[in-house]
């Protein structure tokens, strides 16, 4: 493929997934919330840990998070997206804001219903895409 064509179609993924980030970092609610009871599944479909930097394991991979949503992008091409997906502190570092939003962010763009394991209690992501109020 020519990089004619190919720097329109990343310019577009990436202003994508960063408008999907921006609406979901816009909420102040992000990491706090009223307790939910829900259906946890036994199985993650992914399980991501946090590392330094705001750095995420996927495998024993290190991905920064560009790359983590490139992944996404990837999988979702391949038709092979999860469903669930776990976002649990490493023993290196635990979930920051900025992970926190990152996967937010990817739960809005990539439909996958997400996980997170916050101060010990796995917690629903509960991720909306805010509405365009402006006219």
């Amino acid at each position: 493929m020519s990089s004619r064509k190919l720097f329109p179609r990343a310019t577009l993924a990436a202003g994508t997934l960063a408008a999907a980030l921006l609406l979901a970092g816009c909420n102040g609610n992000v990491r706090s919330g009223a307790p939910v009871t829900a259906n946890v599944p036994q199985h993650f479909d992914m399980t991501l840990e946090t590392y330094k930097n705001g750095q995420f394991l996927l495998d024993g991979a290190l991905l920064s998070p560009e790359d983590l949503a490139s992944h996404f992008r990837y999988l979702d091409e391949q038709k092979k997206l999860p469903k669930t997906v776990l976002l649990k502190p490493s023993r290196e570092s635990g979930v920051k804001d900025t992970q926190l939003r990152w996967f937010a962010g990817l739960q809005v763009t990539f439909g996958f219903k997400g996980y997170a394991e916050l101060d010990g209690k796995l917690t629903v992501v509960n991720a909306q895409a805010q509405p365009n109020t402006k006219k």
